[in-house]
């Protein structure tokens, strides 16, 4: 696929108030660990997961979506045709219904002309968020779409926690566990406009999508727990996102010399370094963040790039590759000229 007129107008990010550090959720399983035999300081030296933040109690995710977004339009503004999409994106689902989306619609006072809906596609909700409103810009039907996407891990970590200190949990279910340990919680948001409304020039320039749902039991996940085949999803992410990557080269005409950042879903460090050694990536430029935030779900890539911009990583003209693995397994690559 590729877009000739999308520009990606605006990004933000919120992050929850709240640090829990990897530390202290070992503190809490410490009868747990001392049972199985598994040391102090397993969880951090397996994942590379050093934090992550929660939400205060009680507070919904879609309220995460709503506040970054209004200080998203507060700071840069809406072109004059105003927000005609909104897509929420999040993996956490506050309800069953409404949409998400029309919570953060109602909440920001969106009129009826903005179409409003979800997209759930795991941790490539933002992305596939992007493409959808990259698409109605692209056909003509609309010049400015919101996506949003709004995690939070506090009851899914507290409700895996709970039941992993019953008497009886072995080794194998601690494991199966374990990457619901690494979850964190964040709001983001990205506006897109067609390039007659663009202030800056930041193209979306298109890429490429591969699925493997052949494996799509590999990481099944509810409100309260979420159990992962971590050794396979790894592997089979990683074969998957080599797949991804070739089309997406291809497709853009790029290759790994022209590319100044490539923007990584923060899933953890095993994730990261395999990534980076069968897509043969320089080290150097690709962001790290999971260790103060862990694996924020749908919000980890627009939050790596608006990082690795803030940081002077991505500069004007540069091109940054977007490269996201969704449970299902699904793999989206995107091409940007910022």
């Amino acid at each position: 696929m590729r877009y000739e007129r999308v520009h990606i107008q605006a990004l933000s990010y919120v992050l929850p108030p709240i640090e829990i550090t990897t530390a202290s959720l070992e503190r809490m399983l410490g009868p747990l660990f001392r049972r199985i035999g598994v040391p102090d300081g397993v969880l951090e030296a397996l994942t590379g997961v050093e934090a992550r933040r929660f939400w205060p109690e009680g507070r919904l995710t879609s309220q995460g979506s709503a506040q970054v977004a209004r200080e998203l339009i507060e700071q840069h503004g809406v072109p004059p045709c105003g927000i005609q999409a909104l897509v929420s994106t999040s993996v956490c689902k506050d309800y069953l219904e409404p949409p998400a989306a029309s919570l953060v619609a109602g909440d920001l006072g969106l009129g009826a002309d903005c179409m409003n809906f979800d997209v759930g596609h795991a941790c490539l909700g933002f992305m596939t968020g992007m493409l959808t409103v990259a698409n109605l810009i692209e056909l003509g039907q609309i010049e400015c779409g919101l996506v949003v996407a709004g995690e939070g891990s506090r009851g899914v970590t507290q409700a895996t926690i709970r039941r992993l200190l019953q008497p009886g949990v072995d080794f194998h279910t601690f494991a199966e566990n374990l990457a619901t340990l690494t979850l964190g919680s964040m709001a983001t948001a990205a506006l897109l406009v067609h390039e007659r409304h663009s202030a800056h020039g930041h193209r979306l320039l298109g890429g490429a999508t591969r699925a493997a749902t052949h494996h799509s039991r590999l990481c099944l996940g509810t409100h309260t727990e979420m159990k992962t085949d971590a050794t396979t999803l790894l592997r089979e992410g990683v074969a998957l996102a080599r797949d991804t990557f070739a089309a997406a080269a291809e497709e853009l005409q790029l290759q790994v010399p022209d590319v100044r950042e490539f923007v990584l879903h923060q899933v953890g460090k095993a994730n990261h370094d395999a990534l980076i050694d069968r897509l043969g990536l320089p080290p150097g430029r690709a962001l790290r963040l999971y260790p103060q935030h862990g694996n924020v779900g749908a919000a980890g890539i627009p939050f790596t790039l608006a990082s690795a911009i803030e940081r002077g990583r991505i500069k004007l003209g540069d091109t940054a590759m977007l490269m996201g693995i969704g449970s299902g397994l699904n793999c989206t690559m995107l091409g940007v000229r910022w």
